[in-house]
């Protein structure tokens, strides 16, 4: 007679318990990587779209530093910065897709107070008027400030390594959703004359601030940084 071999149902239980405590180890470390790598799409799509619109703006416009955006301090509003960005903004905003605009008013940001990639707060930025605030089209939030270290001067703000800024932008790649944090799911540029930088600070490891970790990302492809 001819004998079959199988596995009894013990067998067969033993092994599916092993896959599943062995799935049960990795996929969160999957899940995480393939966030990670969302993320790093989205930061570098951004990058190339906002300085395609800067480029479109500058040929339209010429260069920011000759821009018309400071504003007299006396048509401010009570607690608006006195060089309002939403001149600034303005002209971005024919070459960027734009779902909602909210301007200084709070609604096109994460409510509450965004943290840094140490864990500490930073700023309620849905709540503070200095900041043009938008959703963008694929759901993403921006916001924009210009500088506003030199009130008489157009383009001579220091920001990271730069002291020729002309304003910061933000960028949430998940709208309201958590984190909301500087170097998880919120990345900053810095304006310049003539292009848009990642911001370049030297502070994007566990334990600092995280504003460099745009830089980090649009260089290494990855967000590796979180891991060390």
């Amino acid at each position: 007679m001819n004998r079959k071999h199988a596995f009894t149902l013990a067998e067969v239980l033993i092994t599916l318990g092993i896959i599943g405590i062995i799935a049960a180890m990795t996929l969160p470390s999957v899940v995480n990587k393939y966030q990670e790598q969302v993320t790093v799409t989205k930061v570098k799509k951004f990058y190339s779209l906002i300085n395609q619109a800067l480029l479109m703006a500058i040929k339209d416009n010429g260069y920011v530093d000759e821009w018309d955006f400071i504003e007299n301090d006396n048509e401010a509003e009570d607690g608006e910065d006195p060089l309002r960005s939403n001149n600034f903004f303005n002209y971005f905003k024919p070459y960027l897709k734009i779902s909602k605009e909210c301007g200084s008013e709070s609604g096109c940001i994460g409510s509450g107070v965004y943290k840094l990639l140490k864990g500490s707060n930073q700023v309620n930025y849905d709540n503070d008027k200095r900041y043009y605030k938008v959703i963008l089209i694929d759901g993403s939030y921006m916001w924009i400030r210009r500088d506003v270290y030199n009130p008489n001067t157009l383009c001579k703000g220091t920001e990271g390594k730069y002291s020729t800024a002309c304003g910061v932008l933000w960028l949430d790649i998940n709208g309201k959703n958590p984190p909301n944090t500087i170097g998880k799911d919120t990345f900053t540029f810095i304006i310049l004359k003539n292009a848009i930088v990642p911001s370049n600070n030297d502070d994007c490891k566990a334990g600092m601030s995280g504003w460099g970790c745009t830089s980090y990302i649009l260089t290494n492809d990855n967000m590796k940084y979180l891991h060390k």
